[in-house]
């Protein structure tokens, strides 16, 4: 009997409709097969999951990736994200200010429990900046640890942030900030809710999203293409360097699923998927270092590096493996 030639992949993947056909079996590559810790929710939980024991698929966020590059390592990207956030959503204002528009909050104080170089942070950041010509200098930023920013080469007001859900929230309705910062669900719901967003403000009463109309998020999108990409799908170097087709093949499989999680999405779920797509003229989440893809991903090292998150920027096209770039990385 001639023994199967098939290479086992251990991946850690969000609990999301466009990964579950990974997991029911439905997508099937040729001479792969793998098995998915899919019970993580929160993304920087999985990017510490993807460091651990014999994973050979995970997630990491793009900072971290441009700083291993930095340092010497090999590249382990691939063009899949799995989560990308409008990064407008996540600003919770108190229910009665008078704060309504991103331009409101020129001279304001605004706080989080999240440091201003994480993935949220700096992406919500680089949000008002780009799309909305956000004076970034005007603000009073109450955002995590300010000391673990390397260098605050844009000359930012940073202050101590609160260190708890609790007690940044406690600081908004107190009146201490003008407004904070938090993460909001994946994709669509990102721009309509249903998510970790409306779950605080039940746990808060009294707050609300600074935007409450969709049809301003989307405008953004149309208007500059922005839809940061703060977070990407890896594939371990040694497992790539030993199998150089894995990584694209990853690519497939990702794929494949993605096109099915209509399947796998209740009814009031999809509509949100659908109308995303009409409201933003295209759908943002077919994988693959598209120009539009490679645009977000580039302005979002770029405000990094003018952040102070690392000590230069690196092109795009740097952190993948080459195999999963538009011809091959040739």
């Amino acid at each position: 009997m001639a023994q199967s030639t098939s290479i086992h992949l251990r991946m850690v993947i969000p609990p999301a409709p466009w990964t579950r056909a990974m997991e029911d079996g439905s997508v099937r590559i040729p001479g792969l097969t793998w098995e998915c810790v899919s019970e993580i929710d929160n993304a920087p939980d999985r990017f510490i999951a993807t460091e651990q024991g014999d994973v050979a698929v995970g997630e990491n966020g793009v900072r971290r990736l441009v700083l291993e590059l930095l340092k010497g390592r090999p590249a382990r990207a691939i063009p899949v994200w799995f989560g990308r956030e409008h990064m407008q959503r996540n600003i919770i204002v108190r229910a009665d200010s008078p704060l309504h528009h991103p331009r409101d909050l020129a001279g304001k104080r605004i706080g989080s429990r999240l440091t201003i170089q994480s993935g949220t942070g700096a992406a919500v950041l680089m949000v008002l900046d780009h799309a909305y010509g956000i004076d970034l200098m005007s603000i009073d930023w109450f955002m995590g640890d300010p000391a673990s920013l390397p260098a605050n080469a844009m000359g930012l007001r940073l202050h101590d942030g609160p260190t708890s859900e609790e007690a940044e929230f406690a600081m908004l309705l107190r009146g201490d900030v003008d407004a904070v910062i938090e993460t909001t669900g994946p994709r669509y719901h990102s721009l309509f809710g249903a998510d970790s967003i409306d779950q605080l403000l039940a746990r808060y009463p009294g707050t609300r999203p600074l935007i409450e109309d969709p049809g301003v998020i989307a405008e953004t999108y149309r208007r500059t293409g922005l839809y940061p990409i703060s977070d990407l799908a890896t594939v371990d170097p040694d497992v790539a360097r030993a199998h150089p087709e894995i990584p694209g093949q990853v690519v497939e499989a990702f794929s494949q699923a993605n096109r099915r999680a209509a399947a796998y999405r209740p009814a009031d779920e999809q509509a949100l998927a659908e109308r995303e797509i009409e409201l933003l003229g295209e759908d943002p989440h077919v994988y693959g270092l598209s120009d539009t893809a490679r645009a977000n991903i580039a302005a979002f090292i770029d405000f990094l590096h003018r952040l102070g998150a690392f000590e230069r920027p690196v092109p795009p096209e740097d952190l993948f493996h080459p195999s999963t770039l538009p011809g091959g990385g040739r």
